[in-house]
């Protein structure tokens, strides 16, 4: 009977430790992040070509909805962002449509790009090796995110197209039959703080029948600060 008693004891006081080691565990909070992304659209319009140093920049703010101390987490949170498309294109309207105009060789130009600003809510499912010597641990991010924009602009900065004679300077806000609404999938593969990330849309960046067919996807690099 004592030795029962002792055994359950032990017993007990193993699961005390376990469960006190699980509770324990840390993982990085990853919360605040920015990423820098290379931006390309896959079938752009004929003639019109996106520069390579087409870019984009994202800010997010993350937390953790379930799952803080496991291997696997839920996260959802709050992003800002910013893509610059640097084209060798002038948009314009035309009956009730916008095209991509491709700008004369004999045009010099300096700046000219479309910028669109866009408020996200990301959702991933994070997957997270244990931590090592060196207090890191390798981590696999997959989700998808939804999207708002809330800005649209064009900017020119070169020879006017109408007179080659005469420099033109000129932004164009609130670009007409761009897509509000905007949703796609997400991945991240990382180690410690450092991310190779990538993103595919799932919608074209104009309204349907009133714009070209762009659909974006970016490559880059992001860096959760804490």
């Amino acid at each position: 009977m004592r030795k029962l008693f002792f055994i359950m004891i032990f017993i007990f006081l193993v699961n005390c430790v376990l469960a006190q080691e699980e509770v324990t565990r840390y993982f990085d909070k990853d919360q605040l992040g920015i990423e820098l992304l290379s931006v390309q659209w896959l079938t752009p319009p004929e003639g019109v070509e996106v520069e390579p140093y087409t870019n984009a920049f994202n800010l997010q703010y993350m937390v953790t909805l379930a799952g803080k101390n496991s291997n696997v987490a839920l996260a959802l949170g709050a992003g800002l962002l910013t893509e610059n498309y640097h084209l060798n294109a002038l948009p314009v309207k035309e009956s009730n449509e916008l095209v991509f105009v491709p700008i004369d060789e004999a045009i010099h130009y300096r700046r000219n790009k479309i910028r669109l600003l866009t408020l996200e809510l990301p959702l991933e499912l994070r997957i997270r090796t244990e931590k090592n010597s060196r207090n890191k641990h390798w981590k696999m991010y997959l989700g998808g995110k939804v999207g708002y924009k809330v800005q649209s602009m064009h900017k020119y900065i070169g020879d006017n197209p109408e007179f080659p004679e005469d420099n033109l300077k000129q932004k164009t806000y609130n670009l007409r039959y761009t897509e509000p609404l905007s949703y796609g999938v997400t991945a991240r593969l990382g180690y410690g703080q450092f991310f190779i990330s990538g993103y595919y849309s799932f919608t074209n960046q104009f309204q349907k029948d009133k714009g070209p067919e762009l659909i974006p996807f970016m490559v880059g690099i992001s860096l959760f600060l804490y």
